[in-house]
């Protein structure tokens, strides 16, 4: 038996063929080689981004070289205002000598002083605390703090009991009143730890 094939049935088998032919280039040869070129492209996309990071960085180096000298020079500045803590003595000597200092600026007479040892307060610095108690006006009590918070050296001041020390019946006619208030104030200054070199 002789399997005959009519001249139609012949073109369809031929255009059959060359569909799958036209498939298999389309779908292994073409397509493959499209994505590849888009694959491409985006890969340029991403290297010149890439490019273009690092040309700003190139830019701002300079000004990251510049920003860190400022800081460098913030800090600088900043541990210039802090009571050396390398002798805690001395630290104290000079922390007395300031609240006296300003005590004396304002008229205040410091009846009582008392100027504790250095404590730690975290890896990086220790703090001394002097409690002064004094009797002053309003007016002498508030530039007294203004003079401490002022002050060269970093000072703060960490506990204020204010009472009067008498009592007021009226308000004055005139000017300020020189009702006497009663201050016992705590005053302390941070001092750095000094960085000891590992040997």
């Amino acid at each position: 038996m002789k399997l005959q094939i009519r001249e139609r049935d012949r073109r369809a088998l031929l255009f059959l063929g060359i569909a799958a032919i036209l498939y298999g280039v389309i779908s292994f040869g073409l397509l493959p080689a499209l994505d590849s070129l888009s694959e491409a492209a985006s890969n340029v996309r991403d290297k010149e981004q890439q490019l273009s990071k690092y040309r700003r960085a190139l830019v701002r180096k300079g000004h990251y070289a510049q920003l860190l000298q400022q800081v460098r020079n913030n800090v600088t500045a900043a541990e210039a205002r802090f009571i050396r803590g390398d002798n805690p003595t001395l630290a104290a000597v000079e922390l007395q000598t300031i609240v006296e200092t300003a005590a004396k600026k304002n008229g205040i007479d410091l009846t009582q002083r008392n100027i504790s040892t250095a404590r730690k307060k975290d890896d990086f610095f220790t703090e001394i605390t002097m409690t002064v108690t004094f009797e002053a006006t309003s007016n002498q009590l508030s530039s007294f703090l203004g003079e401490i918070r002022n002050a060269p050296e970093f000072t703060v001041v960490r506990n204020a009991q204010i009472a009067p020390a008498e009592v007021l019946q009226e308000a004055p006619k005139k000017g300020d009143s020189k009702k006497m208030l009663r201050a016992n104030l705590t005053i302390a200054a941070p001092l750095p730890v000094p960085v000891r070199s590992k040997g």
